[in-house]
Order: C-alpha cells, then structure tokens, then sequence
C-alpha cells in the first residue's frame, strides 16, 4: 500500500479538479522593454507532481517546472507572441491535465484601411490612418522614400486620412515622448503601377531541360531576360518560359522605360538541390577584415584552396556575410570581394552575399532618433558600394538585404521589416536576385509579408538551429506567405567544441538534410560545422579552414555524402598486411563532350592521384590521365583536383571511370569523390 501511495504523490491523474491560470490572457509591454511578466498558477487533487510546458509561437516546447501546487512569474512575453503553459501528469507526464495561454501587445498600434495602392504616373492615393496608445504622449512620424522623417500628429489615439500618398513606400512610426524615446510600431504602405507578375510555382525540377515554366502578368508589357542578357518582348498575357540553359530565369514587366515589378524561377537540375556553406576564410579577425588590402593577398591562396574543397564536395553556394562596421574601406574591400567572386565562379559555386547592418538594432542613429529614414538611405548607399563591384556577372546568386531580419529581437517593433522595404527601393541587386534571410519565420515573416506588398522578394532565406519541427514549420509558413519567392535553408547547425560532439553534430546534420530534403527545399547551406578545438577559442573559430584541423569530422562526411560518388563517405579502408600497398576507390560517371572537372577529399597516408580512365560506348578504354601524386596526411583534409584544361574529353568518350588511388599506404578514407563535366 506504501507503493501504491507514493507513485499517487508523483504522478497526478487526469482529473477535473486539476487547473492552471494565468493572471491575464493579454498583457501590454511597457514602451521601450522587448519582454512582459505574466503570473501562472496551477494546482492538482492533492499533493500531485506535475510539469509545467511552455509552447511558444513558432517554436517547440520546452519544460519549464516540475513540482506540486505553486505559481510562478513567466518574464519573457514578446510582443505578438502567445505563450500557452501546459499542465502535464499522468505516466511519464504523457497527459496534458489543462492549458492557459497569454499574449504579449505592443504599448502601442498603428493601422491604415490599406497599405498597398496602385497609382497611375503623377497621381496620389488615399489612406485612413489610425493609432492607439495609452500615452498621452505618443507621436506619429512619417518618411517617403527615405527622406527624412517629419512629425504627422500626436497624441494618445487618433485617427487621419491622408490624401497624399504617392508612388514608393511610406513609412509611419509611433513613439513614445516628444524626443521619440521608445518606438511603439511601425507600418509601411506602398505604392506602385499595380503591374504584376508571377510563375506558376518558384521552383522547377527539369533534369534534361526539356520543360517549360508559365509566367503570368498585368500592367505593362513584359520581356524576358535571356541567358546572355538581352531582353526578348512577350505578349498576351502569359507565356511558358523553356527551362533550357540557365537555372534562373527573370521575367521584367516595363512602364515606359522604367521596371515596375518582375518575377524569377529556381531551376533545378537534381531535385536533391544544391548544397553549400557559409564562408569565412582562416585570418587573425572575426568579420570580413580579410577583404582589406593589407589581408587580402595573405589570405588569397587559402581561399582558392577553400573554395577548391567546397567545390570537392559537391557545394555549389557559399555565403559571404558583410557588417557595416567592419566596413572600414568599402571600395577596397568590394574589389576584393569581386576577385574571391571570382575565384568561386571559376570553380562552379556562386555567392550568396548577404548585409548584417547590425546599427540596425543598435544603430548610430539613435543620438538622433528623427534621422532613421536617412540611415535606411545611407545603408543602401554601403550596400550598392558592394553590389556595383559585383555586377552585372553571373558570380552572385543573390544579395540577402538583410541578414535575420527579426521584428521580436530588440525594441523597435518592425523596424527591420521597413527597413528591407525602404532598401529594396534603392538597392543596384538585379531583379531577380533581391533576398532577404528571416530569424523568427512564424512572427518575422508576417510582419516582412506585409511590408513588402508590390515588392517581389526572389530569395525567402530561414535559418534553422535547434529542433527540425520548427523548421518544418517556418518552411512551410514562409511558403504561404512568398508564394512566388524561392524559399531556402542558408543556415544549419550544431555546435561541436570537443571531440565527443562531433557524432551528436553529424546526426545533427543528417536529420536537417533528412528535412530539407523532405521539404524539397532547393538550397541548403552549412554553419556551425568548424568549431576550433583550441582553448581558449580563436576569435575567428566560425571559420572554413577550422573544419580541416586536428580531428576527423564525421558531419563534414554527411554533407559530403549528398553529392558525392561514393557511397559510403568517410569509410575507412585498410591494407590487408601492415606493409604498405596501392588501396583504390573508384566511381563511374556518364560523360559527354566538355571538359571534366574531378574532385576528392581523403585522408590516410602515403601518396594519391587520380587515375581518369575514359571508356566508349562499348566500355572499351579511350585514354587514362594521371594527376601527380601527393602526399596524403591524417589530420586534416587532403584535396585532389585535375586541372579542368587537362581533362578535355575525346569525342568518343561515353563514360569515365575516376580512381582515388593511395601507393605505399595502409589506410585510405574518402570523405568525398565528385565529378562535373563543363
């Protein structure tokens, strides 16, 4: 009986006496605070250990507490955000006994009847704004097209109609005091021709590129932008597009000589996508100092070497993040930056460069609050420095406007959303390469969705760490709302500081690659994956050229594995005896007429090359090409790579069949075999 009691202390039953409240289902920030409190009570028939869950929006659950009757204050409330607490007992705490949820509201709102208008040239609209506050102090200021901001009206609610709206985007504020201490909110209406555009879906698998894409548009007359960049007019209202030759295709809709909107579509030539990383080469900073003229030439060699192994792996994309503040000669930095594009595109991935304009939560703005609209301006300004460098080329993918864009983290409610609206209107990207990466997708998403109404937005990036439910999720919500935009995963990860990491971090990995694929998310991109072993950590340890230093790293194998010919990445094979021997790894791939371009990664020891052996169609051999060979090392990452001007292939070649082959060795471990011919 003694038992039979203690189990009923610990495990409270499904019962209707069990209850959990909140103090209040709504509950306001104060003015310039990211978070609120909430009180949270709960109690059970009798002395029951229960737990108390947290469900945020757009994030997993999470324990919170473990006890009997009680009360706690809940202090992280975000503005839009509901929390629900979940009351669990029962076997293993598998039964949710009750629920209560609160949410977090701005101190202050404003909304418009509507923020989206299609004007004729010369013309202006009409809006009715509103506001509503609690203070008495309030005040709403107004921007145009990044001018400066001028005072509209204040007070603690109000309304007004506003009869001169015009073509660009428009952007009100509301603050609290007369000098703007905090901002409440901010609402961005848009004006434009009205024209539109869109594919009838974003993204195309097409492998021999023998389909087609349907473009839809009104307003204006629309023009295709061919491969090698002329324009070729389109007509009636819809077209199908071939999806030969490049794997982007931009459609641009016109109003006398200026473009008005656009639309593009991702074409894909392997429904597996392409793979990448983020990039940040080995130097003594942490930022993109090795962009400056007094790094650059040191670091230059290293990063032709890096680029050489993502190029090994099968990656295709590498992401290079930009901060304003580490912008110290951008003009330097931009043609340097130009020469890595370079030497990227010479090995098959292109850029994705995004903008991290950190002064945007933590501005130099903020001595003079009424000037933020010409930061927007300025930043763009910065941004363009970059972009001019970079175009018009084919080594950029596209440009992220804004690195996370987050409208929860800081206290300037959808701040980050205008900002990218007003950017957009100034940015030199190319239609059809203008993205933008969120952080919060459930919540950043809506609020970027609506800001950027009359704005195609070509790249969707989320970034997902920690549980793959809610990945799961941001996909597909930012799906719904960018519906004719490329939606992409440009960052995963898992950390992995010591040794005993790496296999939790290659798991990690699995599992995001298993949810992307499962998705069908076109690009991937890896972070997290070069943690430096060395104690204290190095500043720079995020960088690429940490991921070949002092230990195997088995996640580095699974990102291999998505592309590369064999099979079984990073399985060590070993010589039957201790005295050296020739140990082979081989694949065979299809050929056609072109240059092949052959890759590997391996470790082990003694020396390797790559034999390429090219077969007719009868399988019969054509010619054998030798790499010189190369000492192999343990630790670390060895790279095999045949020059492309060597491997021309004979008109007769059907196939080729490429050997990894160590002499004089005992073990040999390919972490990735690849192959491309151009």
């Amino acid at each position: 009986m003694l038992a039979v009691a203690l189990v009923a202390t610990l495990v409270a039953p499904a019962h209707a006496s069990n209850q959990i409240s909140v103090s209040a289902a709504e509950v306001t920030l104060a003015p310039g605070q990211n978070t609120a409190s909430v009180g949270v009570s709960w109690h059970t028939d009798g002395n029951q250990a229960v737990q108390i869950w947290i469900r945020e929006t757009g994030k997993a659950a999470k324990l919170w507490r473990q006890e009997v009757n009680g009360s706690a204050t809940w202090p992280y409330l975000h503005n839009g955000t509901t929390t629900t607490f979940e009351l669990r007992g029962g076997p293993n705490f598998g039964t949710v006994l009750g629920t209560a949820s609160s949410t977090g509201r701005a101190p202050g709102r404003l909304g418009a009847d509507r923020t989206h208008l299609a004007l004729a040239p010369g013309t202006t609209g009409t809006i009715d704004l509103s506001w509503a506050t609690a203070l008495s102090d309030a005040q709403v200021w107004v921007s145009h097209n990044g001018n400066p901001q001028r005072l509209y009206a204040q007070g603690p609610s109000g309304t007004g109609r506003i009869t001169w709206i015009s073509r660009g985007t428009t952007v009100f504020t509301l603050w609290s005091g007369t000098a703007q201490e905090h901002l409440l909110d901010t609402l961005v209406v848009t004006a434009d021709s009205g024209a539109s555009a869109s594919f009838d879906r974003p993204v195309v698998v097409d492998p021999d590129g023998t389909g087609s894409a349907t473009v839809r548009w009104t307003g204006g007359e629309a023009r295709l932008v061919n491969d090698d960049g002329t324009e070729t007019a389109l007509s009636g209202g819809s077209a199908a597009i071939s999806t030969r030759g490049a794997d982007r295709k931009v459609v641009r809709v016109y109003e006398g000589g200026s473009v008005v909107t656009h639309a593009s579509v991702t074409i894909l030539r392997d429904a597996r996508g392409w793979a990448g990383f983020n990039y940040l080469p080995e130097h003594e900073k942490r930022y993109q100092e090795y962009l400056d003229d007094a790094v650059w030439p040191q670091v230059r060699d290293q990063v032709a070497h890096d680029f050489d192994v993502m190029a090994s792996t099968g990656g295709t994309v590498a992401r290079v993040v930009l901060w304003p503040e580490k912008s110290t000669n951008a003009a330097a930095q931009a043609r340097n930056l130009a020469d890595l594009a370079g030497i990227a595109q010479q090995r098959g991935v292109r850029l994705v460069v995004a903008f991290a304009n950190s002064w945007l939560t933590n501005p130099n703005w903020q001595s003079n609050r009424t000037k933020w609209a010409e930061f927007a301006a300025t930043s763009a300004n910065w941004m363009n420095t970059y972009i001019n460098a970079l175009e018009p080329g084919g080594a950029v993918l596209y440009y992220d406007l804004q690195n996370e864009t987050s409208g929860v983290r800081g206290n300037q409610p959808n701040l980050h959303s205008a900002y990218v609206a007003m950017v957009y209107d100034r940015t030199a990207a190319p239609r059809g390469k203008r993205g933008v990466s969120v952080m919060h997708a459930s919540t950043d998403g809506a609020d970027l969705a609506a800001a950027l109404v009359g704005k195609p937005m070509d790249f969707i990036d989320v970034h997902g760490y920690g549980n793959l439910d809610v990945l799961d999720g941001a996909v597909r919500g930012l799906r719904e709302k960018f519906p004719a935009g490329t939606v992409l995963v440009g960052e995963i990860g898992k950390s992995a500081p010591g040794e005993q990491q790496e296999r939790e971090q290659a798991d990690y990995t699995v599992r995001s690659l298993q949810t992307t694929d499962g998705l069908q998310v076109p690009i991937t991109m890896a972070w997290e994956l070069y943690d430096d072993p060395r104690t204290p950590p190095h500043p720079n340890s995020i960088a690429f050229g940490y991921l070949t230093k002092d230990r195997a790293k088995p996640g580095f194998g699974v990102l291999c594995s998505r592309w590369s010919l064999v099979p079984d990445c990073g399985t060590l094979r070993e010589a039957t005896s201790a005295q050296p021997a020739t140990l082979e790894v081989h694949a065979t791939v299809a050929a056609r007429p072109g240059t092949l371009v052959p890759n590997a990664i391996l470790r082990g020891d003694g020396t390797a090359r790559l034999v390429l052996t090219e077969l007719d169609e009868a399988g019969r051999e054509v010619a054998t090409t030798l790499t010189e060979p190369v000492a192999v090392g343990s630790a670390g990452l060895n790279y095999l790579r045949h020059r492309q001007s060597d491997v021309r292939l004979r008109d007769q070649t059907r196939s080729v069949r490429i050997t990894v082959r160590a002499e004089g060795s005992t073990r040999l471990q390919v972490d990735a075999l690849t192959a491309a011919v151009r």
